[in-house]
């Protein structure tokens, strides 16, 4: 009986968020916080005055995730300063399109109140491969970036 009355309750919130005024409110929201974000990301220098709490995994393990060194990199993108951006995470274009095209479809979910994936695939037909292929990719990184030795060390944050 629990079980059911949960579900019930997320039926109704699900129905709830998808009217046309919370959709609107949402994507308020969501270009306040994303111009907030970029705001701070771009005048706060996190070399100099680190926004973030210190990366988990590195305070634990001492070894580098691949996340670790993308604040820095944004914040140097941002000023035009690729090879600096580079410096700190190889990655950075790649999770940044990864979290632009999220943020497409939120916004594609906001304005027209449709699920975004039922479009994506539509007109967008990836291989299963690169799936995978961007597996392999993230965790030799996330590798080859801990091995203390010369070319590797160019990985490092």
């Amino acid at each position: 009986m629990m079980i059911r009355s949960g579900f019930t309750w997320i039926k109704r919130w699900l129905v709830l968020l998808g009217k046309p005024s919370f959709r609107i409110v949402f994507f308020i929201l969501t270009c306040l916080v994303l111009m907030v974000a970029v705001y701070i990301v771009y005048w706060v220098d996190p070399s100099q005055k680190p926004l973030t709490p210190a990366c988990s995994f590195y305070h634990f393990t001492g070894l580098y995730c691949p996340g670790c060194g993308m604040t820095r990199a944004l914040h140097n993108a941002l000023h035009g300063r690729f090879g600096m951006a580079f410096s700190y995470n190889l990655l950075w274009p790649g999770i940044v399109f990864f979290i632009a095209v999220s943020f497409l479809m939120w916004f594609y979910w906001l304005i027209t109140g449709k699920n975004p994936f039922l479009t994506w695939t539509r007109f967008v037909k990836l291989p299963s491969w690169l799936g995978w292929m961007i597996v392999i990719i993230l965790f030799s990184f996330w590798v080859l970036r801990n091995i203390p030795l010369y070319p590797f060390t160019l990985l490092a944050p």
